[in-house]
């Protein structure tokens, strides 16, 4: 006898689902936050009650139950030992050896941990030392951390009861995977200390592409929460409907149907991006059980692969950057070195959507992946943006019309990082385009030693063609503002960047279009001659030193007499 089910759960966790039982199997497809969906088998325990109404047991189902880290030692050791032997991307990494490791001593836990200096240790990176790295949400709840005066005591040995519940997990994983070190952030690098805080941020990239495998606590959201029992709850009480019976119904992500992958915590965090793209592999620990991610498949739990599917060739294409740009050099064909630039593109529009803590770290955050970049083009890096890609890299659209971070200095106003945190940014030119501004340099200042971390002023210096304009209200009691030409009297309004009025309109400092770039029509594509001219507004901070600042990049029909009495000019933009 079948039936029907229907549960709702709340705080984060699955928020409803409805299932069919007939006996042989039990089906359920949960949604469980946002972008959560999963498909979960349903079953009871042999001695239910509700057993008599045929609902299928765990050894009915098949497959594993068992906890999570007695999964890691089965499965993640045996998939590791595959990765690492058999599948030749996977084990393309960097020889890199982190300044500093926890030594989690031997699997049986019988060592205390320590943490390793491996300068003073000895060793160097002629050695291939296998490491696992880890990616986890600090959240609000305070943690252990590595600082000046703990340095020496965490040397000497760190009690695991000192460790939060995430930090305690990750060391049982590292053991259960058979490997004596994992590397930790607030735990290998020293808090509170702006020197190493540089000096460790620049080696970031190398960490966790030397790394053997990545350890990603999705189902964390804090460390004091750990990750290895967080699963999609189990089980609840359950009548069943027009029956006198009561029990438990349990439940587990299915091996049979499609799997539709978790959005846990960690991807929404900006850092882990790049974590995810450098190391070669991951092993990912979330509600509905553990996945293996790799350059050459996804597994789920025990032996079966997932299917393909578009979340899948997208994940496996982000594992494989990587790869793509170890395969370029400075000496590559241009049209290698334009696919690298245009791999960036994408990374930075996806980099954009997630969520940084300090919006400072915007760039160090990407730094990694930055210093892979530089290695295959050998180009210049500015602050998100590289050299050989200007005036192209100047396209990019804010989705917020209040862009522009207020509180902190992040980056020249022509670069996409001078966006304050979670801004997204998309690059909308699909069609060539034939640049009409000319780009004489540009620079920035690093406030450290990091070619790819953070700065602290830039400028971009280019010629082009120059028009007048001022900002104006498109209604009288409209918040929207349009853009006129002073000469024409031409309008539009914008839609890159600076659209709302927030403000006294005649406080504004004079306006200007800057003429970027002309392209074929996207909107009458099949009208030759009909051309659509794409340009920057830009803000004057110092007409005669002719410096100025961005506040938009759109689009516009424009005619002959929109430019009528403009110039060329050199001028420098903020």
């Amino acid at each position: 006898m079948g039936g029907t089910i229907a549960h709702k759960i709340q705080n984060g966790k699955p928020t409803a689902f409805t299932a069919e039982m007939d006996g042989e199997s039990a089906k359920v497809l949960v949604r469980c936050d946002k972008l959560t969906w999963c498909v979960l088998d349903v079953y009871v325990m042999p001695d239910d009650p509700m057993l008599q109404y045929q609902i299928p047991t765990s050894s009915q189902l098949g497959g594993t139950f068992d906890s999570a880290l007695a999964s890691t030692s089965t499965f993640g050791r045996r998939w590791l030992k595959e990765c690492v032997t058999t599948h030749a991307e996977c084990r393309i990494r960097n020889r890199f050896v982190p300044t500093r490791l926890i030594d989690v001593g031997s699997p049986d836990g019988s060592e205390s941990l320590k943490l390793l200096d491996t300068r003073q240790s000895g060793i160097s990176n002629d050695v291939e030392l296998e490491y696992a790295t880890l990616s986890h949400c600090w959240g609000q709840t305070k943690h252990i951390t590595t600082e000046t005066d703990t340095l020496k005591k965490h040397e000497a040995g760190i009690a695991f009861s000192e460790l939060n519940r995430t930090f305690q997990d990750a060391v049982l994983v590292t053991r259960a995977l058979g490997l004596r070190y994992v590397w930790i952030d607030s735990l290998c690098i020293i808090q509170k200390s702006d020197s190493d805080w540089q000096r460790e941020s620049s080696l970031m990239g190398s960490v966790y592409s030397g790394g053997v495998i990545n350890i990603a606590a999705d189902a964390a959201e804090d460390g004091d929460q750990g990750f290895l029992s967080k699963k999609t709850p189990s089980c609840f009480p359950y009548t069943l409907p027009g029956k006198n019976a009561h029990g438990m119904l349990h439940m587990k992500a299915s091996k049979r149907q499609r799997w539709i992958e978790y959005n846990g915590n960690l991807r929404r965090r900006a850092w882990v991006l790049q974590e995810y793209a450098l190391s070669p592999c991951s092993i990912r620990y979330n509600m509905n059980g553990i996945t293996w991610e790799c350059r050459c498949g996804c597994y789920y739990d025990s032996e079966v692969i997932f299917e393909e599917n578009q979340f899948r060739r997208e994940t496996r294409a982000l594992k494989n950057l990587s790869l793509q740009m170890r395969s370029v050099s400075p000496s590559s064909p241009a049209s290698k070195i334009s696919e690298v630039i245009a791999s960036w593109r994408k990374l930075v529009v996806e980099y954009s959507k997630k969520e940084l803590t300090f919006e400072t770290d915007v760039l160090p955050a990407l730094s990694g992946l930055a210093s892979l970049v530089h290695t295959a083009t050998g180009d210049r890096y500015l602050a998100g943006i590289w050299r050989c890609d200007l005036p192209a890299a100047l396209q990019w659209v804010p989705e917020m019309p209040d862009w522009r971070s207020t509180t902190s200095y992040l980056a020249p106003t022509w670069s996409w990082a001078a966006c304050k945190k979670s801004c997204p940014i998309v690059y909308p030119l699909s069609s060539p385009a034939q640049f009409k501004a000319k780009v004489l340099d540009a620079g920035v200042t690093l406030v450290g030693d990091n070619p790819f971390g953070p700065v602290s002023d830039g400028f971009l210096k280019l010629e082009a063609l120059l028009q007048r304009g001022a900002f104006v209200q498109s209604s009288p009691h409209s918040l929207e503002l349009e853009f006129v030409f002073q000469q024409s009297k031409r309008r539009f309004r914008p839609s890159g960047g600076y659209a709302k009025y927030d403000g006294e309109i005649a406080a504004l400092p004079p306006v200007w279009c800057l003429q970027l770039c002309v392209s074929p029509s996207e909107v009458f594509p099949l009208q030759k001659d009909d051309l659509q001219w794409y340009g920057l507004l830009i803000l004057e901070e110092d007409r005669r030193e002719k410096v100025f600042r961005r506040l938009a990049y759109d689009a516009c029909w424009m005619c002959d007499a929109d430019w009528d009495g403009a110039r060329k000019e050199v001028i420098i933009i903020k």
